[in-house]
């Protein structure tokens, strides 16, 4: 007998049969009719040029021969069911959607994650991903991915380093186009914005350039988070010192410039972690994968 002739219907009805003890019964779980039951056993025991089963009155038992094949036929039977269960679980079914939670800072999701959200859902339609940047700093015990802003060395060997942010000045267009701001020391007279977890301060960039700065002489609002600081600069309120990963989409639409780009300071950076061990669960590994793409340049933290 060939691969190609292996009586698979017959091996299915007899595994029915030899499990139950009767046709009856295997007819009843495998939807046929006594006969059509009879008939499939009838052309394995053919192919197999062995008696199966032993007819004793109006029922049947295995045979020496019958007892020895279905032993085998159960344990592969085993095995096929356990393979099959175990690729249901690394790939959902058409239609069924794996849910992937997701732990951001609450101005990085809204100003870098949900620009690229549409097109994570459209390559991936099988991931129900559910973000969660209710609060900034801390970390979501549940959470299967988390994105962490702060000292890189502090993940050390357990996470990705995915970008380190740089931190300037940035300001609607219309205040270059007024002519309000022609050199560093101009934001001085001007609307600072400023925002409680920024790793850099105004007092911090000013020093840099060597300008003096006192807060007190100095016009300024703080807006917490950044995405609502970043906001407020491009409608014209004032000049916010912010990362340039979070301004990224109001740059690139134009809402604001950067008036003195050579002027950036690092910030911290932007890494990612999961709770799960690679190849776990595979809709955890894709979301990983695919927010790294994004950044193009992850890297593993190493120092």
């Amino acid at each position: 007998m060939t691969t190609s002739s292996l009586p698979l219907r017959g091996i299915a009805v007899f595994e029915s049969a030899s499990r139950l003890g009767s046709f009856q019964a295997a007819a009843l779980e495998l939807n046929l009719t006594p006969s059509a039951v009879s008939h499939q056993i009838r052309l394995l025991e053919e192919t197999l040029g062995v008696q199966l089963f032993e007819r004793a009155g109006r029922g049947v038992t295995l045979s020496k021969e019958g007892v020895e094949y279905a032993r085998a036929v159960r344990h592969a039977v085993q095995r096929l069911r356990q393979a099959t269960d175990d690729m249901t679980k690394k790939k959902p079914v058409s239609g069924t959607r794996e849910v992937v939670n997701i732990d951001t800072p609450p101005s990085f999701s809204s100003c870098w994650l949900l620009p690229r959200l549409p097109r994570f859902l459209s390559e991936c339609p099988n991931i129900d991903v559910r973000v969660n940047a209710e609060k900034a700093g801390g970390v979501n015990t549940s959470a299967d991915l988390i994105i962490l802003h702060g000292d890189a060395s502090q993940w050390r060997d357990h996470g990705f380093c995915l970008l380190e942010e740089t931190v300037q000045p940035f300001c609607a267009p219309s205040c270059l186009c007024s002519g309000e701001i022609q050199s560093p020391a101009v934001l001085l007279h001007t609307t600072l914005i400023k925002t409680r977890l920024n790793p850099i301060s105004w007092d911090d960039w000013f020093q840099s350039l060597g300008c003096d700065y006192s807060s007190d002489d100095t016009r300024s609002i703080q807006l917490d988070p950044s995405h609502i600081a970043l906001a407020a600069a491009a409608k014209g309120i004032g000049v916010v010192l912010e990362s340039d990963i979070l301004a990224e989409q109001y740059v690139a639409s134009g809402a604001l410039l950067a008036p003195f780009p050579h002027q950036a300071m690092r910030g911290y950076a932007y890494c990612l972690t999961s709770a799960h061990r690679y190849g776990t669960r595979r809709a955890v590994d894709t979301a990983f994968d695919w927010i790294r793409t994004e950044f193009k340049v992850g890297s593993r933290i190493t120092s």
